[in-house]
């Protein structure tokens, strides 16, 4: 199935949604920052080419799912600030959410807002039971964030052969701590 309607999430502060093949270059600005890719590739830069094939895969997880690693953007001025969004988690059978945030947005809470909406979003729309978020032991502002979202420690896995924490949250979950949400 091939997904062609618009999906547009947002929040107070942001917007969040699908693609398109040229906001690679605005993306790049964050992939080659060393301080936001040092839990990620140990701070190395990504190259161009490895900056597009990521939005290019996050096109077609969209076009076959529904769904992807949103961009995301302040609706205060448009800047892309990351991404944020759920993709399946690698080897398993896992749907993971996970966050790129620009280093100049860091500690204002951005990341935990987005990312609020996409479990909304993956509970609702998509219909999801879990979702699942990785991330290096020391990475403790992603530790953070997915505390403040509800997830609780669920194992150590390894990620394509590098030791991770696996955090989780049910749908059921999700409801008993979404104040004023019916049960899905």
């Amino acid at each position: 199935m091939e997904y062609r309607q618009a999906v547009n999430l947002e929040t107070e502060r942001t917007r969040l949604g699908p693609w398109n093949v040229e906001d690679w270059r605005a993306f790049h600005l964050i992939s080659t920052d060393p301080e936001v890719m040092r839990f990620i590739t140990g701070g190395t830069p990504w190259s161009e080419s490895q900056t597009q094939e990521f939005v290019s895969r996050q096109i077609r997880h969209f076009a076959e799912r529904g769904y992807c690693l949103w961009k995301f953007s302040l609706k205060s001025g448009g800047e892309m600030a990351g991404f944020c969004g759920i993709q399946p988690l690698d080897a398993t059978k896992e749907i993971e959410i996970g966050w790129w945030l620009a280093r100049s947005h860091w500690r204002q809470g951005i990341a935990t807002e987005a990312a609020r909406e996409v479990l909304r979003d993956a509970f609702t729309r998509i219909g999801l039971e879990r979702v699942v978020a990785i991330t290096l032991e020391e990475n403790t502002a992603s530790v953070a964030v997915m505390k403040k979202l509800g997830m609780t420690y669920e194992r150590d896995h390894l990620h394509r052969g590098i030791p991770v924490v696996l955090y989780s949250l049910s749908r059921i979950q999700w409801n008993r701590n979404e104040p004023g949400k019916n049960e899905i």
